[in-house]
């Protein structure tokens, strides 16, 4: 059997990734935060690992602390240095946190391009908050990890052209998808990503 590791984005949990196919003769295994595998990796013959967004940053994170040999290792709209100049500025990630209320997370799902069928993982708002304040104050940047990131060409919260900008200066591979920061609304199957 082979496993798709999926580190998934901030505030997120599996229902974002329910309608996406999976190829035949793997497993999907979804790690939401606090981000702890608690998973047997040396049972599969395979391990393609894959991050999302903030998901990434906690891939990145995992892989350095693990033995295990990865076939491939991809991000989607993310990297190890999510916070700067290569994502994110350290200002927006402080702004967002200080204002974030329910009301600004939906405006912030709409700024992410997800579609009406989304489905909300209807985590608890204080929880969610709390995510992004233990990121910021945990955050430090991390080297890369990644075979390749896929970045969405209109994505409004990790910038395109500074993922670009990651992937030209690492030497990683990338591919360019006319999508915005949330790619499950352009990605249909997990074989696209890998």
């Amino acid at each position: 059997m082979r496993l798709i590791l999926f580190f998934n984005g901030w505030g997120m949990n599996e229902k974002v990734v329910e309608g996406i196919d999976i190829p035949e003769g793997y497993e999907l295994k979804i790690i939401n935060f606090p981000y702890e595998v608690n998973l047997e990796l040396t049972k599969y013959e395979k391990v393609i690992a894959v991050g999302w967004s903030f998901g990434c940053y906690y891939l990145s994170k995992f892989i350095k602390t693990t033995d295990r040999k990865f076939e491939k290792v991809v991000g989607i709209n993310g990297n190890g240095e999510i916070i700067g100049k290569y994502g994110i500025t350290p200002k927006i990630l402080e702004f967002t946190l200080v204002t974030l209320t329910p009301e600004s997370l939906l405006k912030f799902y709409k700024n992410m391009e997800i579609d009406r069928g989304f489905k909300n993982p209807e985590k608890d708002f204080e929880m969610v908050k709390e995510e992004l304040q233990y990121f910021k104050d945990n955050y430090q940047e991390l080297d890369n990890i990644f075979d390749e990131i896929i970045i969405g060409e209109r994505d409004k919260i990790v910038p395109a052209m500074r993922q670009k900008k990651y992937c030209e200066e690492k030497n990683i591979g990338y591919r360019v998808f006319d999508m915005g920061h949330y790619p499950f609304n352009y990605i249909k199957s997990w074989s696209e990503i890998i």
